[in-house]
């Protein structure tokens, strides 16, 4: 009997901080330096037309070394882990600090400490997940989209990460996960659906319940009817939205930028907004390594702590990211970093309302699962797009009829100001955040969009 293959191999913390420890062995003595050390394996079942396509089984792994002296900051990458390959990439970073074009300034070494685990970012059972469970998971979505063309895709991941520096930094953190997205089209080409959902432990992926969700949205989409284009009431599913709030993580959650009048937490006339109310009172956006909805690792790259950090407060902004020079500013033992993943929480005592409560209490609006996301206006963070893979028409408390996608000119920074109703918030199908489904009124719908 051959023996069956799991998930490719991570570094454990101890192989992992021994390279770490030969990195810090060949680099000068007089710099200060971070060594990040990293193994992913990535591993893909993709199927098109009803019929897995192609597999993927990735393993990818990297050493990136900071050296930081002279007066400047530089980096070397280096994917090889033998002496010859750590030590050039120890001396691409040396160089660069010294005659090369390495960045000016120096931020402090962090301190060591220790990090939280947080809980249930790994599961032994999504490390121990073999290409036949793989390959049975993503069958079992397959077969339950008969008399529907589905495609989709079922990935998982398994990675190990330590950051080590020339003070005794160290931390190590290990992570899995796991996603099946699928997009379900009637036989008559007229109606479309998605769904999606992202897991930590491999055993909570159910294929046919999230089959199941997307045929079901298909067959309730055939044959749209267009209607006019004006401000709806808009009920939006979490993943409705889920880009607009990473492109808002992304690049629009640092204090220099807004200082410099960069991103949309500038304040008229300079300055920055922190301290002004910036959405609905009810909701916080807040990052916590230990969510036990959406956990992440505990630290960056260069070993900064992820602690957990209201960004909005009840509506108010509190936070915004920095640097180094910063934090010596405030008195701070270190930057406040971005980790990008958010949860989106309501107010305590909030009312929450399902799904089909937003539907039932709905004079007259739409419901959307899914947007494409682009920008129309970077500065103040305005998207537009189109609806896609089941648009409805809500009228007096009930889902009436499919109605052609339609393109939108909006944001979150306007309809989580204009909030009706919100949900429980829950993990998104691409992960990285907790989010609610919302009702909001007045949502910009501007044209007819010509696609299924």
């Amino acid at each position: 009997m051959s023996k069956r293959r799991t998930t490719g191999r991570i570094l454990t913390k101890e192989e992992a901080e021994a390279i770490a420890r030969k990195v810090l062995s060949f680099a000068d003595p007089s710099a200060d330096t971070i060594v990040n050390v990293q193994l992913s394996n990535a591993q893909n079942s993709r199927f098109s037309r009803n019929e897995i396509t192609t597999q993927l089984d990735a393993s990818l792994g990297q050493v990136t070394v900071t050296s930081m002296m002279n007066g400047k900051t530089a980096a070397g990458v280096t994917q090889r882990f033998d002496d010859e390959g750590l030590m050039e990439a120890v001396r691409w970073a040396e160089d660069a600090t010294g005659d090369g074009p390495g960045e000016h300034g120096t931020s402090r070494l962090i301190e060591p400490r220790s990090f939280p685990t947080p809980p249930g970012l790994w599961s032994e059972a999504t490390r121990a997940v073999d290409i036949e469970d793989r390959i049975e998971r993503a069958v079992s979505a397959i077969e339950r989209t008969d008399g529907f063309v589905s495609a989709g895709t079922v990935d998982l991941t398994v990675a190990s990460m330590l950051v080590a520096n020339s003070a005794g930094l160290v931390g190590y953190c290990r992570s899995t996960n796991g996603s099946l997205s699928l997009s379900a089209r009637t036989d008559d080409n007229t109606g479309s659906g998605w769904a999606g959902k992202y897991v930590y432990d491999f055993d909570e992926l159910d294929g046919a319940a999230v089959a199941d969700r997307a045929t079901d949205k298909a067959d309730r989409s055939r044959e749209p009817q267009a209607v006019e284009p004006a401000r709806y009431t808009v009920i939006l599913e979490p993943d409705a939205y889920a880009q607009m709030i990473f492109f808002m993580m992304q690049y629009h959650m640092d204090l220099e930028s807004a200082e410099s009048g960069f991103n949309v937490w500038a304040a008229p006339g300079g300055g920055t907004k922190i301290g002004q109310q910036v959405f609905d009172d009810r909701l916080s956006f807040v990052s916590d390594p230990m969510d036990p909805d959406g956990p992440f690792c505990p630290f960056n790259g260069v070993g900064v702590p992820f602690d957990r950090t209201y960004w909005v407060q009840d509506g108010i902004l509190r936070n915004l990211s920095f640097g180094d020079d910063t934090a010596v500013e405030r008195g701070r033992d270190y930057p406040l970093a971005n980790p990008v993943s958010v949860r989106l929480q309501p107010k305590e005592g909030t009312q929450l309302s399902t799904l089909d409560e937003m539907i039932a209490t709905c004079e007259r609006g739409i419901y959307v699962t899914r947007l494409t996301t682009l920008f129309a206006d970077f500065r103040r963070l305005v998207f537009t797009g189109v609806t896609r893979d089941g648009t409805w028409l809500v009228e007096r408390g009930r889902i009436t009829r499919p109605i052609a996608n339609m393109r939108y000119v909006d944001s979150h920074m306007y309809f989580l100001n204009n909030l009706e109703m919100i949900g429980e918030p829950v993990l998104t199908a691409g992960g990285s955040f907790v989010l609610p489904p919302v009702r909001s009124r007045d949502f910009n719908f501007t044209a007819i969009a010509d696609a299924v």
